[in-house]
């Protein structure tokens, strides 16, 4: 976290994902898609994304956003959502992630 976007742990604790990382040319109906599908989590299994966001010096860059749930082998109820962001390279063009 604190690599790919330089907010410390004490900056991000209590803060919200858009009030870190959203900027001018973040794409806010691809955030929100991704996380409506994470609200039904009866029917939730992952979901991806790749989002322009911005680092705690205001610098962009892209970002793959992948998300997943885990659930309890007896219930099968969603116990706990493991997200993984990972910076993408900023030569690549957008239709190489455009089915993301």
């Amino acid at each position: 976290w604190v690599d790919l976007c330089e907010f410390s742990r004490e900056q991000a604790v209590g803060a919200t994902i858009k009030t870190l990382l959203h900027g001018p040319e973040t794409n806010l109906e691809v955030a929100q898609s991704l996380v409506s599908r994470l609200v039904d989590v009866d029917t939730f299994d992952e979901s991806e994304a790749v989002v322009v966001n911005y680092r705690s010096d205001c610098k962009k860059f892209r970002n793959h956003v992948r998300v997943g749930a885990l659930r309890d082998e007896k219930s099968g109820n969603v116990t706990h959502l493991v997200g993984v962001f990972c910076k993408l390279r900023d030569d690549l063009n957008d239709e190489f992630y455009a089915n993301v």
